[in-house]
Protein backbone atom coordinates (compact mmCIF):
# COMPACT_ATOMS: atom_id res chain seq x y z
CA UNK A 1 0.00 0.00 0.00
CA UNK A 2 0.95 3.68 0.30
CA UNK A 3 4.14 4.81 1.68
CA UNK A 4 4.71 7.37 4.20
CA UNK A 5 3.26 9.68 1.52
CA UNK A 6 -0.39 8.11 1.98
CA UNK A 7 -2.25 7.29 -1.28
CA UNK A 8 -4.75 10.20 -2.44
CA UNK A 9 -7.25 8.53 -3.85
CA UNK A 10 -6.82 5.60 -0.91
CA UNK A 11 -8.21 8.71 1.28
CA UNK A 12 -10.23 9.98 -0.48
CA UNK A 13 -12.42 6.61 -1.28
CA UNK A 14 -11.40 6.00 2.50
CA UNK A 15 -14.18 8.50 3.32
CA UNK A 16 -16.95 6.89 1.82
CA UNK A 17 -16.44 3.49 3.20
CA UNK A 18 -18.46 2.13 5.98
CA UNK A 19 -16.98 3.42 9.11
CA UNK A 20 -16.81 0.03 11.61
CA UNK A 21 -16.95 -3.53 10.33
CA UNK A 22 -20.87 -5.08 11.27
CA UNK A 23 -19.61 -7.23 13.87
CA UNK A 24 -17.66 -4.28 16.37
CA UNK A 25 -20.80 -2.26 16.58
CA UNK A 26 -22.03 -2.66 19.58
CA UNK A 27 -25.89 -2.62 18.40
CA UNK A 28 -25.16 -5.33 16.78
CA UNK A 29 -25.37 -8.02 19.35
CA UNK A 30 -29.53 -6.51 19.98
CA UNK A 31 -32.02 -8.98 19.78
CA UNK A 32 -33.89 -7.58 16.53
CA UNK A 33 -37.24 -8.91 14.46
CA UNK A 34 -35.97 -8.81 10.88
CA UNK A 35 -38.31 -9.14 8.23
CA UNK A 36 -42.22 -10.31 8.03
CA UNK A 37 -41.95 -13.74 10.11
CA UNK A 38 -40.68 -12.17 13.35
CA UNK A 39 -38.06 -14.62 13.84
CA UNK A 40 -34.55 -14.51 14.89
CA UNK A 41 -31.86 -15.18 12.22
CA UNK A 42 -30.52 -18.56 12.30
CA UNK A 43 -26.66 -18.68 13.13
CA UNK A 44 -25.80 -19.33 9.15
CA UNK A 45 -27.46 -15.94 8.44
CA UNK A 46 -26.00 -12.87 7.28
CA UNK A 47 -27.43 -9.53 9.06
CA UNK A 48 -26.87 -6.46 8.00
CA UNK A 49 -27.94 -4.13 11.00
CA UNK A 50 -27.61 -0.13 11.17
CA UNK A 51 -29.16 2.42 13.28
CA UNK A 52 -29.93 6.22 12.83
CA UNK A 53 -30.99 8.78 15.29
CA UNK A 54 -33.50 10.66 12.92
CA UNK A 55 -34.44 10.26 9.66
CA UNK A 56 -30.67 11.30 8.82
CA UNK A 57 -31.17 11.96 4.85
CA UNK A 58 -27.53 12.44 4.76
CA UNK A 59 -26.31 9.48 6.24
CA UNK A 60 -27.99 7.58 2.75
CA UNK A 61 -25.22 7.75 0.66
CA UNK A 62 -22.50 6.07 3.20
CA UNK A 63 -25.59 3.69 3.96
CA UNK A 64 -25.83 2.58 0.42
CA UNK A 65 -21.90 1.73 0.36
CA UNK A 66 -22.21 -0.17 3.76
CA UNK A 67 -24.70 -1.66 2.09
CA UNK A 68 -22.88 -2.70 -0.43
CA UNK A 69 -20.46 -3.75 1.00
CA UNK A 70 -22.34 -6.47 2.72
CA UNK A 71 -23.67 -7.38 -0.43
CA UNK A 72 -20.65 -8.19 -2.12
CA UNK A 73 -19.78 -11.69 -1.51
CA UNK A 74 -23.42 -12.90 -0.48
CA UNK A 75 -24.06 -14.57 -3.80
CA UNK A 76 -26.78 -12.58 -4.49
CA UNK A 77 -27.25 -11.06 -8.09
CA UNK A 78 -25.50 -7.71 -9.15
CA UNK A 79 -29.37 -6.63 -10.06
CA UNK A 80 -30.80 -7.88 -7.00
CA UNK A 81 -28.41 -6.25 -4.82
CA UNK A 82 -29.49 -2.92 -6.79
CA UNK A 83 -33.06 -3.52 -5.99
CA UNK A 84 -32.14 -3.47 -2.32
CA UNK A 85 -30.14 -0.07 -2.29
CA UNK A 86 -33.32 1.57 -4.30
CA UNK A 87 -35.87 0.11 -1.46
CA UNK A 88 -33.75 1.46 1.10
CA UNK A 89 -32.99 4.72 -0.56
CA UNK A 90 -37.21 4.77 -1.20
CA UNK A 91 -37.88 4.36 2.10
CA UNK A 92 -35.25 6.37 3.97
CA UNK A 93 -35.77 9.49 1.32
CA UNK A 94 -39.83 9.52 2.22
CA UNK A 95 -38.95 8.98 6.21
CA UNK A 96 -36.71 12.13 5.74
CA UNK A 97 -39.01 13.85 4.01
CA UNK A 98 -43.16 13.14 4.37
CA UNK A 99 -44.12 12.35 7.93
CA UNK A 100 -45.64 14.80 9.87
CA UNK A 101 -43.74 13.74 13.28
CA UNK A 102 -40.06 13.13 11.54
CA UNK A 103 -38.56 9.87 13.18
CA UNK A 104 -36.22 10.13 16.04
CA UNK A 105 -35.23 6.26 15.48
CA UNK A 106 -34.57 4.58 12.31
CA UNK A 107 -33.34 0.86 12.07
CA UNK A 108 -32.22 -1.15 8.82
CA UNK A 109 -32.30 -4.53 9.22
CA UNK A 110 -31.59 -7.07 6.73
CA UNK A 111 -31.37 -10.53 6.79
CA UNK A 112 -29.55 -13.33 3.85
CA UNK A 113 -31.04 -16.50 4.98
CA UNK A 114 -30.91 -20.03 3.04
CA UNK A 115 -34.18 -19.95 1.67
CA UNK A 116 -35.42 -16.23 1.80
CA UNK A 117 -33.69 -12.44 1.97
CA UNK A 118 -35.63 -9.92 3.95
CA UNK A 119 -35.50 -6.17 4.26
CA UNK A 120 -36.65 -4.43 7.51
CA UNK A 121 -36.66 -0.77 7.89
CA UNK A 122 -38.27 0.37 11.43
CA UNK A 123 -39.02 4.07 12.57
CA UNK A 124 -40.65 5.96 15.30
CA UNK A 125 -42.20 8.85 12.90
CA UNK A 126 -45.60 9.20 12.11
CA UNK A 127 -47.45 6.16 11.09
CA UNK A 128 -48.53 5.43 7.74
CA UNK A 129 -52.05 5.32 6.95
CA UNK A 130 -53.98 3.15 4.85
CA UNK A 131 -51.17 1.20 3.43
CA UNK A 132 -53.30 -1.95 1.80
CA UNK A 133 -55.97 0.83 0.21
CA UNK A 134 -52.73 2.60 -1.30
CA UNK A 135 -51.16 -0.22 -2.18
CA UNK A 136 -53.86 -1.57 -4.34
CA UNK A 137 -53.73 1.85 -5.87
CA UNK A 138 -50.63 2.04 -6.36
CA UNK A 139 -50.66 -1.22 -8.94
CA UNK A 140 -53.36 1.18 -11.11
CA UNK A 141 -51.61 2.78 -14.03
CA UNK A 142 -52.28 6.52 -13.18
CA UNK A 143 -50.29 5.86 -9.91
CA UNK A 144 -47.34 4.56 -11.61
CA UNK A 145 -45.77 7.71 -11.67
CA UNK A 146 -46.14 8.90 -8.32
CA UNK A 147 -43.59 9.36 -5.78
CA UNK A 148 -43.09 8.47 -2.21
CA UNK A 149 -45.72 10.72 -0.87
CA UNK A 150 -48.10 9.72 1.44
CA UNK A 151 -50.25 9.06 -1.88
CA UNK A 152 -48.34 6.09 -2.09
CA UNK A 153 -45.31 5.26 -0.36
CA UNK A 154 -43.32 4.99 -3.91
CA UNK A 155 -45.11 1.94 -3.95
CA UNK A 156 -45.12 1.63 -7.90
CA UNK A 157 -41.17 1.04 -7.78
CA UNK A 158 -41.10 -0.95 -5.03
CA UNK A 159 -43.78 -3.36 -5.97
CA UNK A 160 -41.93 -4.07 -9.31
CA UNK A 161 -38.61 -5.10 -7.46
CA UNK A 162 -40.17 -7.60 -4.78
CA UNK A 163 -42.40 -10.19 -3.90
CA UNK A 164 -43.34 -9.38 -1.10
CA UNK A 165 -44.26 -6.74 0.52
CA UNK A 166 -45.88 -5.26 3.89
CA UNK A 167 -46.34 -2.36 6.79
CA UNK A 168 -46.65 -2.81 9.98
CA UNK A 169 -47.56 0.81 12.24
CA UNK A 170 -46.29 1.03 15.99
CA UNK A 171 -49.89 0.26 17.09
CA UNK A 172 -49.52 -3.10 15.87
CA UNK A 173 -45.82 -4.12 16.31
CA UNK A 174 -44.25 -5.76 19.60
CA UNK A 175 -41.59 -2.79 19.50
CA UNK A 176 -43.45 0.14 19.19
CA UNK A 177 -41.60 1.03 15.87
CA UNK A 178 -43.03 0.93 12.23
CA UNK A 179 -41.82 -2.03 9.79
CA UNK A 180 -41.77 -1.37 6.23
CA UNK A 181 -40.97 -4.75 4.79
CA UNK A 182 -39.88 -6.76 1.89
CA UNK A 183 -38.78 -10.21 1.29
CA UNK A 184 -37.99 -12.23 -1.89
CA UNK A 185 -37.33 -16.23 -1.75
CA UNK A 186 -33.80 -17.51 -2.63
CA UNK A 187 -34.94 -19.52 -5.83
CA UNK A 188 -36.88 -16.13 -6.82
CA UNK A 189 -33.33 -14.52 -6.93
CA UNK A 190 -31.13 -16.96 -8.10
CA UNK A 191 -32.69 -18.42 -10.75
CA UNK A 192 -31.94 -16.28 -14.17
CA UNK A 193 -34.86 -14.60 -15.35
CA UNK A 194 -36.52 -16.18 -18.30
CA UNK A 195 -36.03 -14.92 -21.80
CA UNK A 196 -38.30 -12.23 -22.62
CA UNK A 197 -40.36 -12.92 -25.56
CA UNK A 198 -40.07 -11.55 -29.10
CA UNK A 199 -41.49 -8.27 -28.82
CA UNK A 200 -44.05 -7.52 -31.41
CA UNK A 201 -43.82 -3.82 -33.28
CA UNK A 202 -47.10 -1.95 -32.24
CA UNK A 203 -49.67 -2.12 -34.74
CA UNK A 204 -50.45 1.40 -36.21
CA UNK A 205 -53.36 2.45 -35.34
CA UNK A 206 -55.49 4.38 -37.90
CA UNK A 207 -58.66 6.57 -38.02
CA UNK A 208 -61.05 5.59 -40.91
CA UNK A 209 -64.04 8.48 -41.12
CA UNK A 210 -66.95 7.92 -44.30
CA UNK A 211 -70.94 8.50 -44.28
CA UNK A 212 -70.83 5.55 -47.03
CA UNK A 213 -71.23 2.26 -45.17
CA UNK A 214 -69.88 0.31 -48.18
CA UNK A 215 -66.41 2.42 -47.99
CA UNK A 216 -66.48 2.00 -44.92
CA UNK A 217 -66.11 -1.38 -44.80
CA UNK A 218 -64.06 -2.11 -47.28
CA UNK A 219 -61.15 0.33 -46.46
CA UNK A 220 -61.07 -1.18 -42.87
CA UNK A 221 -60.92 -4.84 -44.14
CA UNK A 222 -58.21 -3.64 -46.99
CA UNK A 223 -56.23 -1.69 -43.70
CA UNK A 224 -57.16 -4.37 -41.06
CA UNK A 225 -54.54 -6.80 -41.99
CA UNK A 226 -52.03 -4.52 -40.92
CA UNK A 227 -53.40 -2.00 -38.61
CA UNK A 228 -55.86 -1.66 -35.62
CA UNK A 229 -58.40 0.78 -37.80
CA UNK A 230 -61.40 1.94 -35.84
CA UNK A 231 -64.37 3.28 -38.02
CA UNK A 232 -66.40 6.30 -37.93
CA UNK A 233 -69.54 6.94 -40.09
CA UNK A 234 -69.68 10.42 -38.03
CA UNK A 235 -67.01 12.93 -37.81
CA UNK A 236 -68.02 14.21 -34.74
CA UNK A 237 -67.20 10.95 -33.09
CA UNK A 238 -63.69 10.53 -33.87
CA UNK A 239 -63.41 13.98 -32.89
CA UNK A 240 -64.13 12.69 -29.63
CA UNK A 241 -62.30 9.90 -29.57
CA UNK A 242 -59.27 11.13 -30.87
CA UNK A 243 -58.27 12.84 -27.49
CA UNK A 244 -58.64 9.64 -25.58
CA UNK A 245 -57.22 7.13 -28.43
CA UNK A 246 -54.78 8.96 -30.62
CA UNK A 247 -54.00 7.26 -33.64
CA UNK A 248 -51.22 7.34 -36.36
CA UNK A 249 -53.10 8.27 -39.33
CA UNK A 250 -57.00 9.94 -40.41
CA UNK A 251 -58.52 8.95 -43.14
CA UNK A 252 -61.17 10.85 -44.23
CA UNK A 253 -64.56 10.91 -46.66
CA UNK A 254 -64.31 14.82 -47.76
CA UNK A 255 -67.80 15.28 -48.43
CA UNK A 256 -70.33 14.43 -45.55
CA UNK A 257 -73.44 15.84 -43.78
CA UNK A 258 -73.04 17.88 -40.54
CA UNK A 259 -69.14 18.04 -40.14
CA UNK A 260 -67.80 17.44 -43.01
CA UNK A 261 -63.82 16.36 -44.29
CA UNK A 262 -62.74 19.81 -43.76
CA UNK A 263 -64.47 20.72 -40.38
CA UNK A 264 -62.80 17.45 -39.50
CA UNK A 265 -59.43 18.48 -40.34
CA UNK A 266 -59.73 21.88 -38.40
CA UNK A 267 -61.29 20.49 -35.37
CA UNK A 268 -58.75 18.06 -35.07
CA UNK A 269 -55.85 20.14 -35.38
CA UNK A 270 -56.58 22.00 -32.40
CA UNK A 271 -56.29 19.41 -30.21
CA UNK A 272 -53.13 17.72 -28.63
CA UNK A 273 -51.47 16.19 -31.52
CA UNK A 274 -53.91 16.29 -34.16
CA UNK A 275 -51.79 18.75 -36.20
CA UNK A 276 -48.71 16.90 -36.82
CA UNK A 277 -51.24 13.57 -37.20
CA UNK A 278 -50.82 12.86 -40.84
CA UNK A 279 -54.55 12.96 -42.59
CA UNK A 280 -55.84 11.59 -46.17
CA UNK A 281 -58.37 12.50 -47.91
CA UNK A 282 -60.72 10.44 -50.04
CA UNK A 283 -63.11 11.44 -52.32
CA UNK A 284 -64.94 10.63 -55.87
CA UNK A 285 -64.13 14.41 -57.09
CA UNK A 286 -60.89 14.92 -57.88
CA UNK A 287 -61.15 18.40 -58.45
CA UNK A 288 -61.16 18.99 -54.63
CA UNK A 289 -56.63 17.60 -54.26
CA UNK A 290 -56.16 21.27 -56.97
CA UNK A 291 -58.36 23.13 -54.53
CA UNK A 292 -56.24 25.75 -52.59
CA UNK A 293 -58.91 25.86 -50.04
CA UNK A 294 -58.10 22.03 -49.75
CA UNK A 295 -54.52 22.72 -49.75
CA UNK A 296 -54.84 25.30 -46.81
CA UNK A 297 -55.94 22.58 -44.39
CA UNK A 298 -52.57 21.18 -44.02
CA UNK A 299 -53.30 17.39 -45.43
CA UNK A 300 -50.95 14.85 -46.54
CA UNK A 301 -52.78 13.14 -49.43
CA UNK A 302 -55.89 13.08 -51.45
CA UNK A 303 -56.89 10.09 -53.25
CA UNK A 304 -59.81 9.87 -55.66
CA UNK A 305 -62.35 7.07 -55.14
CA UNK A 306 -62.17 4.20 -55.85
CA UNK A 307 -58.91 3.95 -54.44
CA UNK A 308 -56.95 0.82 -55.35
CA UNK A 309 -56.27 -1.53 -52.48
CA UNK A 310 -52.60 -1.67 -53.20
CA UNK A 311 -52.64 2.27 -53.10
CA UNK A 312 -54.42 2.99 -50.04
CA UNK A 313 -51.92 0.62 -48.23
CA UNK A 314 -48.69 2.07 -49.93
CA UNK A 315 -49.88 5.60 -48.65
CA UNK A 316 -50.60 4.84 -45.14
CA UNK A 317 -47.62 2.71 -44.98
CA UNK A 318 -45.38 5.29 -46.20
CA UNK A 319 -47.17 8.63 -44.14
CA UNK A 320 -46.92 6.83 -40.88
CA UNK A 321 -43.07 5.49 -41.46
CA UNK A 322 -42.39 9.30 -42.06
CA UNK A 323 -44.13 10.53 -38.58
CA UNK A 324 -42.57 8.00 -36.94
CA UNK A 325 -38.98 9.02 -38.41
CA UNK A 326 -39.93 12.59 -37.93
CA UNK A 327 -40.61 12.02 -34.34
CA UNK A 328 -37.44 9.58 -33.18
CA UNK A 329 -35.30 12.32 -34.94
CA UNK A 330 -36.74 15.25 -33.33
CA UNK A 331 -36.86 13.02 -29.41
CA UNK A 332 -32.53 12.31 -30.71
CA UNK A 333 -32.40 16.14 -30.95
CA UNK A 334 -34.22 17.09 -27.57
CA UNK A 335 -32.33 14.50 -25.70
CA UNK A 336 -28.91 15.91 -27.43
CA UNK A 337 -29.74 18.82 -26.83
CA UNK A 338 -30.57 18.34 -22.96
CA UNK A 339 -27.41 16.52 -22.51
CA UNK A 340 -25.54 19.03 -24.56
CA UNK A 341 -26.94 21.74 -21.78
CA UNK A 342 -26.29 19.43 -18.49
CA UNK A 343 -22.89 19.03 -19.04
CA UNK A 344 -20.24 20.31 -16.71
CA UNK A 345 -18.19 22.83 -18.32
CA UNK A 346 -16.35 25.01 -16.13
CA UNK A 347 -13.48 27.63 -16.93
CA UNK A 348 -9.98 25.56 -16.92
CA UNK A 349 -8.21 29.09 -15.35
CA UNK A 350 -9.48 31.36 -12.85
CA UNK A 351 -6.46 33.40 -11.24
CA UNK A 352 -3.92 30.97 -9.66
CA UNK A 353 -6.36 28.15 -9.91
CA UNK A 354 -6.22 25.64 -12.32
CA UNK A 355 -9.54 23.76 -12.91
CA UNK A 356 -10.09 19.99 -14.67
CA UNK A 357 -13.79 18.95 -15.15
CA UNK A 358 -14.07 15.48 -16.26
CA UNK A 359 -17.87 14.45 -16.89
CA UNK A 360 -19.54 10.94 -18.17
CA UNK A 361 -23.33 11.26 -19.38
CA UNK A 362 -24.84 8.11 -18.70
CA UNK A 363 -28.25 7.20 -20.96
CA UNK A 364 -29.72 5.61 -17.91
CA UNK A 365 -28.23 7.45 -15.12
CA UNK A 366 -29.56 10.61 -13.62
CA UNK A 367 -28.47 13.76 -14.29
CA UNK A 368 -25.11 16.06 -13.17
CA UNK A 369 -25.24 19.60 -14.18
CA UNK A 370 -22.56 22.71 -13.10
CA UNK A 371 -23.45 26.27 -12.86
CA UNK A 372 -20.51 28.99 -11.80
CA UNK A 373 -20.30 32.56 -11.36
CA UNK A 374 -17.18 34.58 -11.64
CA UNK A 375 -16.31 38.32 -10.56
CA UNK A 376 -12.58 39.62 -10.03
CA UNK A 377 -12.49 38.90 -6.77
CA UNK A 378 -14.15 35.25 -6.45
CA UNK A 379 -15.38 32.27 -8.84
CA UNK A 380 -17.99 30.30 -7.19
CA UNK A 381 -19.16 27.12 -8.49
CA UNK A 382 -22.05 24.69 -7.75
CA UNK A 383 -22.10 21.29 -8.34
CA UNK A 384 -25.36 18.84 -8.61
CA UNK A 385 -26.35 15.50 -8.94
CA UNK A 386 -30.16 14.54 -9.21
CA UNK A 387 -30.41 11.33 -8.03
CA UNK A 388 -32.75 8.95 -10.77
CA UNK A 389 -32.39 6.95 -13.50
CA UNK A 390 -33.66 7.29 -17.45
CA UNK A 391 -34.87 9.96 -18.91
CA UNK A 392 -37.15 11.37 -16.09
CA UNK A 393 -33.69 11.94 -13.93
CA UNK A 394 -32.52 13.65 -16.84
CA UNK A 395 -35.84 16.19 -17.59
CA UNK A 396 -35.77 17.23 -13.72
CA UNK A 397 -31.95 17.68 -14.03
CA UNK A 398 -32.41 20.00 -16.97
CA UNK A 399 -36.01 21.39 -14.89
CA UNK A 400 -33.44 22.22 -11.91
CA UNK A 401 -30.55 23.68 -13.86
CA UNK A 402 -33.00 26.03 -15.52
CA UNK A 403 -34.74 27.11 -12.26
CA UNK A 404 -31.52 27.36 -10.50
CA UNK A 405 -30.14 29.60 -12.83
CA UNK A 406 -31.56 32.87 -12.17
CA UNK A 407 -31.26 32.09 -8.35
CA UNK A 408 -27.69 31.38 -8.93
CA UNK A 409 -26.42 34.51 -10.79
CA UNK A 410 -28.69 36.18 -8.44
CA UNK A 411 -27.48 34.93 -5.26
CA UNK A 412 -24.17 33.65 -5.62
CA UNK A 413 -21.93 36.86 -5.96
CA UNK A 414 -23.62 38.51 -2.90
CA UNK A 415 -24.02 35.22 -0.42
CA UNK A 416 -21.11 32.56 0.46
CA UNK A 417 -21.93 29.21 -0.64
CA UNK A 418 -23.94 28.08 2.78
CA UNK A 419 -26.18 31.20 2.92
CA UNK A 420 -26.39 30.28 -0.95
CA UNK A 421 -27.78 26.67 -0.15
CA UNK A 422 -29.68 27.94 2.56
CA UNK A 423 -32.01 30.18 -0.07
CA UNK A 424 -31.69 27.34 -2.45
CA UNK A 425 -33.32 25.11 0.45
CA UNK A 426 -36.03 27.59 1.53
CA UNK A 427 -37.22 28.16 -2.40
CA UNK A 428 -37.08 24.50 -2.50
CA UNK A 429 -39.13 24.13 0.28
CA UNK A 430 -42.03 25.91 -1.21
CA UNK A 431 -42.13 24.10 -4.39
CA UNK A 432 -44.27 21.05 -4.62
CA UNK A 433 -42.05 20.15 -8.03
CA UNK A 434 -39.22 20.75 -6.86
CA UNK A 435 -39.84 18.82 -3.57
CA UNK A 436 -40.22 15.94 -5.15
CA UNK A 437 -36.68 15.91 -6.63
CA UNK A 438 -33.87 14.40 -4.71
CA UNK A 439 -30.49 16.58 -5.63
CA UNK A 440 -27.06 16.38 -3.53
CA UNK A 441 -25.32 19.43 -4.10
CA UNK A 442 -22.00 21.13 -3.03
CA UNK A 443 -21.18 24.66 -3.96
CA UNK A 444 -17.35 26.16 -2.98
CA UNK A 445 -16.00 29.21 -3.87
CA UNK A 446 -12.56 30.07 -5.09
CA UNK A 447 -10.67 32.92 -4.52
CA UNK A 448 -7.21 34.06 -4.72
CA UNK A 449 -4.25 33.53 -2.20
CA UNK A 450 -5.63 29.52 -2.17
CA UNK A 451 -8.92 30.27 -0.17
CA UNK A 452 -11.64 27.96 -0.58
CA UNK A 453 -15.24 28.32 1.17
CA UNK A 454 -17.36 25.17 0.73
CA UNK A 455 -20.65 24.12 1.47
CA UNK A 456 -22.55 20.92 1.20
CA UNK A 457 -26.23 19.34 1.34
CA UNK A 458 -26.16 15.78 1.70
CA UNK A 459 -23.37 15.45 -1.17
CA UNK A 460 -20.10 13.52 -0.45
CA UNK A 461 -17.12 15.39 1.00
CA UNK A 462 -14.28 16.56 -1.38
CA UNK A 463 -11.03 15.32 -0.70
CA UNK A 464 -7.65 17.48 -0.03
CA UNK A 465 -4.90 16.08 -1.78
CA UNK A 466 -1.28 17.47 -0.58
CA UNK A 467 1.23 18.35 -3.07
CA UNK A 468 3.87 15.65 -1.20
CA UNK A 469 1.07 13.12 -2.38
CA UNK A 470 -0.62 12.77 0.94
CA UNK A 471 -4.68 13.60 1.43
CA UNK A 472 -7.46 14.41 3.86
CA UNK A 473 -11.66 14.85 3.52
CA UNK A 474 -12.74 17.99 3.78
CA UNK A 475 -15.95 17.08 6.31
CA UNK A 476 -18.48 19.01 5.36
CA UNK A 477 -22.05 18.04 5.52
CA UNK A 478 -25.71 19.28 5.54
CA UNK A 479 -29.47 18.55 4.86
CA UNK A 480 -30.66 18.31 1.05
CA UNK A 481 -32.55 21.09 -0.17
CA UNK A 482 -36.03 21.42 1.05
CA UNK A 483 -35.53 18.58 3.43
CA UNK A 484 -36.43 20.79 6.40
CA UNK A 485 -37.26 24.06 7.13
CA UNK A 486 -34.65 27.63 7.80
CA UNK A 487 -31.73 25.00 7.64
CA UNK A 488 -28.35 25.96 8.54
CA UNK A 489 -25.39 24.84 6.58
CA UNK A 490 -21.95 24.38 8.06
CA UNK A 491 -18.95 26.95 5.45
CA UNK A 492 -16.15 25.19 5.65
CA UNK A 493 -12.59 27.43 4.95
CA UNK A 494 -9.46 26.62 4.07
CA UNK A 495 -6.61 27.81 2.41
CA UNK A 496 -4.16 25.82 0.15
CA UNK A 497 -0.51 25.66 -0.66
CA UNK A 498 0.80 26.07 -4.21
CA UNK A 499 0.40 22.23 -5.70
CA UNK A 500 -2.33 21.42 -3.24
CA UNK A 501 -5.40 20.06 -4.77
CA UNK A 502 -9.05 20.07 -3.96
CA UNK A 503 -11.20 16.78 -5.66
CA UNK A 504 -15.09 17.38 -5.89
CA UNK A 505 -16.98 13.83 -7.14
CA UNK A 506 -20.32 12.78 -7.38
CA UNK A 507 -21.72 9.52 -6.53
CA UNK A 508 -21.30 8.18 -9.93
CA UNK A 509 -17.84 8.67 -10.33
CA UNK A 510 -16.49 7.34 -6.00
CA UNK A 511 -19.61 4.32 -6.51
CA UNK A 512 -17.66 2.94 -9.16
CA UNK A 513 -14.87 1.72 -6.98
CA UNK A 514 -17.57 -0.29 -4.57
CA UNK A 515 -15.42 -3.60 -6.01
CA UNK A 516 -12.84 -4.37 -3.35
CA UNK A 517 -10.74 -6.35 -5.84
CA UNK A 518 -10.77 -3.19 -7.73
CA UNK A 519 -10.40 -0.96 -5.04
CA UNK A 520 -7.23 -2.69 -3.92
CA UNK A 521 -5.57 -2.88 -6.92
CA UNK A 522 -6.15 0.70 -7.44
CA UNK A 523 -4.71 1.63 -4.19
CA UNK A 524 -1.33 -0.73 -5.12
CA UNK A 525 -1.31 0.18 -8.64
CA UNK A 526 -1.23 4.35 -7.10
CA UNK A 527 1.23 3.26 -4.54
CA UNK A 528 3.87 2.23 -7.16
CA UNK A 529 2.75 5.46 -8.98
CA UNK A 530 3.90 7.28 -5.86
CA UNK A 531 7.16 5.32 -5.34
CA UNK A 532 8.58 7.36 -8.03
CA UNK A 533 7.82 6.64 -11.41
CA UNK A 534 8.77 10.18 -13.30
CA UNK A 535 6.07 9.57 -16.07
CA UNK A 536 3.07 8.96 -13.21
CA UNK A 537 -0.08 11.02 -15.46
CA UNK A 538 -1.38 14.30 -13.34
CA UNK A 539 -3.72 13.92 -10.61
CA UNK A 540 -6.77 14.11 -12.85
CA UNK A 541 -5.64 11.73 -15.69
CA UNK A 542 -4.67 8.99 -12.75
CA UNK A 543 -8.34 9.50 -11.02
CA UNK A 544 -10.13 9.49 -14.29
CA UNK A 545 -8.09 6.16 -16.01
CA UNK A 546 -8.62 4.42 -12.91
CA UNK A 547 -12.88 5.53 -12.79
CA UNK A 548 -13.10 4.16 -16.63
CA UNK A 549 -11.05 1.16 -15.78
CA UNK A 550 -13.33 0.34 -12.30
CA UNK A 551 -16.65 0.91 -14.65
CA UNK A 552 -14.78 -2.12 -17.53
CA UNK A 553 -14.82 -4.59 -14.51
CA UNK A 554 -18.48 -3.52 -12.68
CA UNK A 555 -22.15 -5.15 -14.19
CA UNK A 556 -23.48 -1.70 -12.31
CA UNK A 557 -25.60 0.28 -14.62
CA UNK A 558 -23.81 3.42 -15.40
CA UNK A 559 -24.79 6.66 -13.54
CA UNK A 560 -23.79 10.14 -14.71
CA UNK A 561 -20.36 10.62 -13.11
CA UNK A 562 -18.88 14.18 -12.68
CA UNK A 563 -15.09 14.93 -11.28
CA UNK A 564 -13.38 18.51 -10.24
CA UNK A 565 -10.23 18.86 -9.61
CA UNK A 566 -9.29 22.42 -8.40
CA UNK A 567 -5.40 22.79 -8.04
CA UNK A 568 -3.95 26.15 -6.66
CA UNK A 569 -0.55 27.10 -8.80
CA UNK A 570 -0.19 30.28 -6.49
CA UNK A 571 -0.46 34.28 -7.32
CA UNK A 572 -0.86 34.93 -11.01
Amino acid sequence: MAGKKGNPLARILRAFRPGPAQEDMPHAEKPVEIGGTGDMPDAQDAVFLRELAGSAYDDIPALRRALSDFLRGQGLPAAYDSRLMLTMTEVLTNLARHPEDKPRHVRISLRIGARDVALDIADDSTPFSDFEEKRKAALQPHHAGETMRESGYGLPCILKQHSGISYVPAEKSADGLNHFRVSDARGDIAAPAPPAPPREARRGRVFVVDDDPVTLAANRKILGESYDVTAFSAAIDAVKEFSRNRPDIVISDLHMPEMDGAALRRALSVLPGGDVTPFIFLSAQSEGAQSPYINALGVDDFLCKPVEPAQLKSVVERLIRRAQQVRQSLEGRFHEDLNRYLKPALPERYGGWRITTLNRMAEAGGGDFTLHRETPEQMTVFLADVMGHGAQAKFFAYAYAGYLRSLFRREAGAEDPAAFLASLSDAVEGDAFLESIIMTCQCFRLSDGGRVDIASAGHPCPGLVREDGGGEIIEVAGPLPGLVAAPRYALKSLTLKPGESLVFATDGFLQSFDDKATVEGLFQRLAEAEAGDMRKPPLPTLLWNEFLAAQALTDRAPDDATLIIAEYGGTS
